[in-house]
């Protein structure tokens, strides 16, 4: 119960005189406890330059009592010397908190007040306590005002993860201490400490239109109205320098985007790589540009393939001053202080993205997110620097960005596509056929034999191209070739080949596999249709196969979701597999087991392909 009595009437000073009488009155007086805790609108009893700022012109005044028994509470608020009000809280039990709420109309706009508060058990008072300030600001602040020259409100500018400068102006308020704000959701859950004006870096995540939700706060944590900032960001912007590291002799690898950041090598050397070649790296050797790349006070990121030789040293794959570093430490890649959740294998390929916006690390591993951090670089002047480390590695495919890639780009950069294996059958003679890719042979048992496109003898001028050509196959024999240098099972793979049934044999036929495993594109005779056997998986085409017809097929794996797909003449099957975490399996390519009919141009790629992808690879060697 809350008594507001209301008079006004002045003090001598702030501490309370109780007039009592006799030292009997004196001991009455200090029988009960003084009140604790004493706090305004939540905030603890504070004076001076210190004391709290209140948005409302009724805030609320709570103190804890002790005692014996119901207790009350006596609140008095002043103005200067002058008393303006006096409040009661009544029945509280000891321990508790007395709260009373400053009636409407008592205080004015911006006054600085002050209030003390005693405890009465009905027979006994404590002394007043207190002496608490507080300062009334119920006016909210103005809308604030948002500016950019990075991404201004006319045209597009910029693209998804570049970050941009933000100017927040309080809009004509001189008491602003601090702003919100949200990109395109408003929550204004972001918040920055203010004293009038300030830049604040953020970075869109999207193309097309983007919403700004800008809100200015005052000392009493008063919000302004919400300043709506509406700016249109470009598409995708492609990366400021790329080094496929491709060449094979020298000491410059070129930077093929043509923005000019050529590096120069300083003890690396080119040999092979995950595609082509690569850099090759012993200890403190490495290689650089000329200059620094990206701010990295915004956001950037900056991907590499990388083969560690061993892990019992530390290694720098990028770096550009003491801006950031891409690396290998202690047992885990990291990423400024971002680090792996996993260890590295020595001697394997792994695909390795940082990203940084103001505010955050990102690393990941082989396209999944590994590893966050919450940290600020700075911006560092220094070259950008490919190693050096402590041991040997290759290095390979480099590309940097002045915004930070998101999670689905991760996925895109890791399923680079790299050929590993490919026979065309041009030879029409001999046992062996050639691997464009790696230049090695693989060998045809008996059973396999040469076909292709008959000659015409009244056409002079006939000319059979490489689709002319292919090899048969009676069901008893097969082709042998290399396993294809850096494919994994494990990591994403495509499979492709031309084939044409013939009559069907009793056994599955696989047309493209690896070694004695069951893994690889078939044929399953028993109900007519092409397949995908992987281990106990099977996928099957939905029509059956016709005779004597070339059909392309295709498989593809996406290792960062584990989702096989079966394409037939470029068209994805409806029969698919998802969350798969297959084993790394060994074995020599195998081409035309047990499969009776002609099987032409088997291609074997690490990465992934859409439809499209598929398609173009179709359309490549199109058979009739």
């Amino acid at each position: 119960m809350i008594n507001a009595r209301g008079r006004s009437f002045a003090l001598p000073a702030f501490t309370a005189v109780l007039m009592l009488v006799g030292s009997a009155g004196t001991a009455l007086a200090a029988a009960c406890p003084t009140p604790t805790d004493l706090s305004t609108e939540t905030v603890a009893c504070r004076t001076g330059t210190d004391r709290p700022t209140v948005g409302t012109r009724t805030p609320k005044l709570r103190a804890k009592l002790s005692g014996s028994g119901l207790l009350s509470a006596d609140f008095t608020v002043r103005q200067g010397r002058t008393r303006i009000t006096e409040l009661t809280a009544t029945t509280v039990p000891s321990g508790s908190f007395a709260e009373v709420t400053v009636p409407q109309n008592v205080l004015a706009e911006n006054g600085v007040y002050s209030w003390s508060v005693r405890t009465s058990d009905g027979k006994h008072r404590s002394p007043w306590v207190g002496n608490c300030e507080f300062q009334v600001d119920s006016v909210a602040p103005n809308k604030p005002v948002v500016s950019s020259t990075d991404y201004p409100t006319g045209g597009f500018h910029g693209s998804p993860g570049r970050t941009g400068i933000f100017t927040f102006s309080p809009g004509g308020s001189t008491d602003v201490v601090r702003y919100g704000w949200s990109l395109n959701v408003d929550t204004t859950a972001n918040q920055v400490d203010a004293n009038g004006s300030v830049d604040v870096p953020i970075t869109p995540s999207q193309s097309g239109t983007n919403s700004l939700y800008v809100r200015a706060y005052d000392k009493a944590g008063s919000p302004s109205p919400v300043q709506i900032y509406n700016f249109m960001v470009a598409d995708l912007s492609r990366p400021v320098a790329v080094w496929n590291l491709d060449e094979t002799d020298g000491t410059t690898a070129a930077d093929t985007t043509g923005h000019g950041h050529a590096l120069t090598l300083n003890g690396a050397t080119f040999g092979p790589g995950y595609s082509n070649n690569g850099q090759v790296t012993t200890t403190g050797s490495s290689s650089s540009a000329s200059s620094a790349i990206v701010d990295t006070a915004r956001a950037f990121s900056v991907s590499a393939w990388v083969k560690l030789e061993d892990q019992n040293s530390g290694y720098t794959i990028a770096s550009q001053g003491n801006g950031f570093s891409l690396g290998y430490a202690n047992g885990r890649w990291s990423f400024g202080t971002a680090s792996s959740a996993t260890p590295p294998q020595a001697g394997e390929w792994t695909h390795l993205l940082g990203t940084y916006e103001p505010g955050k690390t990102s690393l990941y591993i082989n396209g999944k997110l590994e590893g966050t951090a919450a940290e600020t670089l700075a911006n560092a002047s220094g070259p950008f620097v490919l190693g050096p480390g402590q041991a040997p590695a290759t290095i390979d495919h480099v590309q940097v960005w002045d915004r930070a890639l998101g999670a689905a780009e991760a996925v895109k950069h890791n399923n680079f596509v790299v050929e590993r294996a490919r026979y065309l059958f041009d030879e029409r003679e001999g046992v062996t056929t050639k691997d464009e890719v790696s230049g090695e042979n693989a060998t045809l048992s008996d059973g396999v034999t040469w076909a292709g496109t008959p000659l015409d003898p009244d056409d002079p001028n006939q000319i059979l191209t490489s689709v002319d050509k292919w090899a048969r196959f009676d069901s008893t024999g097969q082709v042998t070739g290399p396993r294809p240098a850096n494919l994994r099972t494990d990591r994403s793979f495509v499979l492709s080949t031309w084939v044409r049934a013939g009559e069907p044999g009793d056994v599955a036929g696989t047309v493209l596999g690896l070694g004695d495993a069951p893994f690889g594109l078939g044929y399953r005779p028993d109900i007519g249709r092409w397949s995908f056997q992987w281990d106990a998986e099977v996928l099957l085409s939905d029509f059956w196969v016709p005779k004597n017809d070339w059909t392309h097929l295709a498989v593809t794996f996406d290792a960062t979701t584990g989702t096989v797909e079966l394409y037939v003449d470029g068209m994805r099957q409806s029969d698919t597999r998802t969350g798969l975490q297959p084993a790394n399996l060994t074995g020599e390519l195998v081409v035309g087991r047990g499969f009776t009919g002609a099987v032409d141009d088997p291609r074997v790629f690490s990465g992934w392909m859409e439809t499209m992808d598929i398609n173009d690879v179709r359309a490549g060697s199109f058979h009739r």
